[in-house]
């Protein structure tokens, strides 16, 4: 299946239908960052939601060269660098960018 805005909404849907939620595009970036956090689901205050959005997003970002992974910090967050400069991209084609990302990442996660 490749990325499709069709294909995207199917993905959400899916997403809703499993995890017992409205899922929206902050959703699927904050189940990103859960997994590459490693600490599963559950109860997050709302400072960590945000930092677990940001992690998927670096992930994503990651996955399309625009930042690579440099470790861990001591509580276990993957740390990033910037690779390819991300201000020149247009808010439009960041959030394109992500998505697609994300669907890439989340079709192989959700097998």
């Amino acid at each position: 299946m490749e990325y499709t805005t069709e294909n995207w909404e199917l993905m959400v849907l899916e997403v809703s239908k499993r995890f017992k939620v409205t899922a929206d595009f902050d959703f699927m970036l904050f189940l990103i960052g859960i997994q590459e956090l490693g600490q599963g689901m559950k109860p997050y205050e709302r400072q960590v939601k945000m930092d677990l959005i940001n992690l998927g997003k670096c992930t994503l970002l990651s996955s399309e060269g625009y930042l690579k992974t440099t470790g861990r910090d001591q509580e276990g967050w993957p740390q990033f660098e910037e690779v390819k400069r991300l201000q020149s991209l247009t808010p439009s084609f960041m959030n394109h960018l992500l998505k697609k990302a994300a669907f890439e990442y989340l079709k192989i996660q959700l097998q």
